[in-house]
Formats: C-alpha cells, structure tokens, sequence
C-alpha cells in the first residue's frame, strides 16, 4: 500500500502488464463513449482501419495516431505508455442523464488534470501536501455532528476568517494544490482523487457564482474524506451526499458570524428583513434559501417554521433583481504560469502549449519575445 496526498492507494507497487497500443486505442475510444462508427467520423480515418488497429492486425501510422489522441483527448504518450492507464473514480454531483455526456465530460476533465500534471512536472513544480482529514475512520462512524465539527476544523485550518469563500478557492489551488477547473456541462461538479495527478474538481461555469461556491464546498468534503468512503464503494450514496450538504453549510456559514450579523441587524421585536438577510447572503456568497436553513438550524426552528420561512423566500426572490454572477476562467491562474514558463524554457512546444491553454497557433506567438533574456535575470536579495 502507497500514500498520495495523504490518501492510501493500494497496489501502487504491483508490476503492471504491459499493454499494445491496439488495447489502448480501444480503451480510449470506450473510455470517451464513441463507438466505432462516431470515432470514424469524427477522425477521419475509416471504420475497419479502426477495427484493425485495436485488434492489433495493423499499426496506425503516427499522423493517424495524432489524429486519434485529439480526438478521445488523450496523450501520444498514453499510447505507447508500459503500464496500464490508471482507473480513475469520479464522483458526480447531478450528472446527466446520458452515459455519453458522462464519458465526453470525464474524458475532458482528466485530459486537463493530466495536461496540468505534465506542466508541473516539466517545470519541477510538483507539490504534494496532505490534506486535513477527519478523525472518523469508518463510514458507519461519520454522522452529521461528525461533519459539522470537520467543517469548523477545516474552517480553522485553512484560516478561512468570517467569509470562508473570500479565500477558499485560492487556498485550495495555491497552499495544496488542488486542481480546480470550469467548463459548461450537464451536471454540477465532479470530484476525484487519482494517484496519477492527485485531487481535482471540475466546476460547471454556467451556474450562478453561489451556486459554484456551494458545489466547490461540497465537493472538497469528498476530497477530504475520500480515505472513509471509497475505500469501501466507488459509487456516492444519499447520505454522503447530506453530510457534504451539511459540511459545505456549515463551512460557508460560520454560525459566530451569523449571530453577530443577525444581533446587529434585528429591531426591538427580534425580528430581521429579507432584505438583511439577503445582504448577508450576498456577503457569505450563499443563495438566500440556503442561509435561511442554516438560521434555521442555528435557532432551532421547528419544521414548520422552517418551511413557512422557505415558502417566504422564494416569494421574495420573485420580486428581486437576480445577483450579478462573474464568467469564471476555465484554466486555474497556475495553471497559465506553468505553460507559460514551460514555453520560455523550452521544454513545452509552440504547438503543445497552444493546445494546452486552449488557443489557435496563430495567438500562441504572441506569448513569444525577441528578448528572452530577462528569464535569466534574478532578484539579489541580502539577509541580514
């Protein structure tokens, strides 16, 4: 058994058997959900060529073999890699109905965590930082209050302060390392944790920028209690899904901050508009709906009153301007410095680095300069 960012992978150590590439051509047209006919259409190259190569009759010519990487997203070192490729859990949040949207969306995802991956390796900026974990070591064991006391550990840890999203996404990428990225896909998020590349999370970019912080909350509980619950199913079960609810709750809404905003802002009757409550929300970066639940929780509301308030709200919202909700990036801020400094140094091509920020050849050079001198230059700095 092996240790990775703090998560145990068994069999890490076990030689593996070596794979052609006529397998691996197969994997990889399966693993991205086309059959072979889709495949021939969209790479050009002829159904029975394909046939052919994934059963080994004949070798694809390297151009054809390029062709094929782009298409099911993969590497040309995947194919001619001696170990078989490393099967990745990944846990959905609302995934889409159909298994061909699932698999595009995968496929996506993990050829920009393995491109990321091959950034940090080329420059020498490979991290690996355990992550907080919690003190339950069995899913029979991990109940709401358990989750409760994580969220405020993590929340503590990660020195957060009374607006925990101000600084998580950053802390996340920047301090361990965290590979987050955003694309437009059917679903909300998916997260995973592989000893390939380390943990991930894929965020969707249409939905609104509370509904992304809540996602990226909910899916960092899976991360860090992947050592708990998939050591002993693969699949997520409705109950993991409510203690990531209550974890990411609890850890975007600090009940100190709440109660002192509530107290400031009640009249003598101890009561307190919508439209404070909604300014609170908007500062935690929260839907109103889901502040109301977690006053709802902190004041002990009955059942009743809890769903009076909810029914309240969404009357309410009818009426209100919907909040302003910012474009995120698809790529992480690292991410660009990565290729960027691989690019000057040589050890990342023209034509690689356009394909892994996304852009025509044509724009990739303008990220070239006459004078490169300067990434020679150093800061003399005199300790006393």
């Amino acid at each position: 058994m092996a240790e990775l960012y703090g998560i145990m992978f068994w069999g890490l150590e076990k030689r593996r058997r070596r794979m052609d590439i006529g397998q691996r051509l197969k994997i990889a047209r399966e693993a991205i959900g086309y059959t072979l006919e889709e495949a021939e259409q969209k790479s050009g190259i002829g159904k029975s060529s394909l046939s052919e190569f994934e059963n080994a009759k004949r070798e694809p010519k390297f151009s054809q073999l390029s062709r094929l990487a782009e298409v099911y997203k993969r590497t040309i070192e995947f194919f001619f890699a001696d170990e078989p490729p490393i099967e990745n859990i990944m846990l959905w949040r609302d995934a889409p109905n159909t298994e061909e949207k699932v698999k595009e969306t995968e496929t996506e995802f993990q050829q920009l965590c393995q491109q990321y991956h091959k950034l940090e390796v080329l420059t020498g900026e490979v991290k690996r930082v355990a992550l907080p974990h919690a003190d339950v070591t069995k899913t029979e064991d991990f109940d709401f209050r358990q989750a409760e006391l994580f969220a405020k550990y993590v929340r503590d840890s990660f020195r957060l302060g009374d607006i925990p999203i101000a600084s998580l996404k950053r802390r996340l990428e920047e301090v361990y390392y965290i590979k987050i990225f955003y694309l437009d896909f059917a679903g909300s998020a998916i997260s995973i944790v592989s000893e390939e590349f380390g943990p991930a999370i894929l965020l969707n970019g249409k939905n609104k920028q509370w509904r992304r912080s809540y996602d990226l909350a909910h899916e960092l509980f899976h991360l860090l209690t992947w050592g708990v619950f998939r050591s002993e199913t693969k699949e997520v079960s409705e109950y993991e899904e409510k203690l990531a609810d209550a974890f990411a709750s609890r850890l975007l809404m600090p009940e100190e901050y709440i109660n002192d905003r509530v107290k400031s802002s009640t009249d003598d009757e101890g009561q307190i508009s919508f439209d404070q409550l909604d300014d609170i929300a908007r500062e935690l970066d929260v839907s109103l709906v889901a502040l109301i639940y977690r006053i709802a929780s902190i004041y002990r509301f009955k059942k009743e009153e809890t769903a009076k308030y909810i029914k309240a709200t969404e009357q309410y919202l009818k009426f209100l301007k919907p909040r302003e909700s910012y474009k995120p990036n698809k790529l992480p801020e690292r991410y660009y410095d990565l290729a960027q400094r691989a690019l000057r140094e040589g050890k990342l091509s023209l034509m690689q680095f356009a394909k892994y920020m996304g852009i025509s050849y044509r724009k990739a050079h303008e990220y070239l300069v006459e004078d490169e001198d300067f990434k020679d230059e150093k800061v003399s700095i005199s300790f006393a």
